[in-house]
């Protein structure tokens, strides 16, 4: 019988909790580590109605990219939708783990799973010295407007909208830093990388005027399109299921945890 961590160990073998950043609540979250797993499911958040989906599809694990708790826990009053919502968990004993920036990181991981998409040349990490840097860059074929490059990207990931940063020097755009998720503070090192465009969501209104006065692109197609993760880590897990031979269930998320709307 596969044990929750018995699917904890493979997937921080494959994105080790080491290599996390600093102050990231990533890796087990909820449940018995000892407990059997019959079915996982995978999704970008965990939120109530994605706990709701778990529960009504008698899920005994659920893999999350975002951590659940990002902040601790104050109290336990389950008028809180929040703390409700761990009690619903617990209650059905549904464990819950996340891989983040470790994910983030990882070989084979979210920004190579994001870059990819793009479809560029020559990918390689952002920081050449670290094993595990954070991004990655890659070229493109030909040089493109950056108003081109922002609807190539918009399309890629499938969004409604998005927005982008002109440089103040006008470039057009040729090598590419992609970090998921928000990023932004990660800027000086893409600079230093040799980027003239980043790729990242989030970005604060002041560090888009700190981007775009020296001298970088910026594209911010939002922090959900990580949600590549539902399909990637099912994959992952019904490559190891097949290898280890695991007698479990994969299921996607079908609920979208994207919190905007956009007109």
């Amino acid at each position: 019988m596969v044990k929750v961590q018995d699917i904890i160990n493979h997937v921080e073998e494959f994105a080790p909790l080491a290599i996390k950043e600093d102050g990231d609540p990533t890796g087990f979250q909820i449940g018995d580590r000892s407990q059997d797993v019959h079915k996982i499911m995978t999704t970008l958040d965990v939120r109530p109605r994605v706990v709701e989906e778990a529960i009504d599809k008698n899920v005994d694990m659920i893999m999350a990219h975002h951590p659940i708790m990002f902040h601790s826990v104050r109290n336990l009053d389950l008028s809180s939708p929040q703390n409700k919502m761990y009690q619903d968990l617990l209650s059905h004993n549904i464990a819950v783990h996340s891989a983040h920036t470790n994910l983030d990181k990882a070989h084979g991981g979210m920004n190579d799973w994001l870059m990819e998409k793009l479809e560029l040349q020559n990918v390689r990490y952002l920081d050449p010295n670290d094993d595990y840097s954070i991004g990655r860059m890659g070229n493109l074929a030909e040089p493109m407007d950056l108003l081109d490059f922002a609807k190539k990207v918009r399309d890629v990931y499938d969004l409604p909208n998005l927005r982008y940063v002109k440089s103040e020097l006008g470039q057009q755009v040729k090598k590419v830093a992609i970090i998921g998720g928000d990023a932004g503070k990660f800027y000086p090192e893409v600079l230093k990388a040799g980027a003239d465009t980043f790729i990242t969501g989030d970005v604060y209104y002041h560090t888009a005027h700190d981007m775009m006065s020296n001298g970088l692109n910026v594209v911010d197609p939002g922090h959900h399109i990580e949600v590549i993760f539902i399909e990637k880590m099912a994959r992952l897990l019904n490559d190891w299921k097949k290898a280890y031979k695991w007698d479990i269930e994969v299921i996607q998320s079908e609920v979208n945890t994207e919190p905007y709307n956009f007109i």
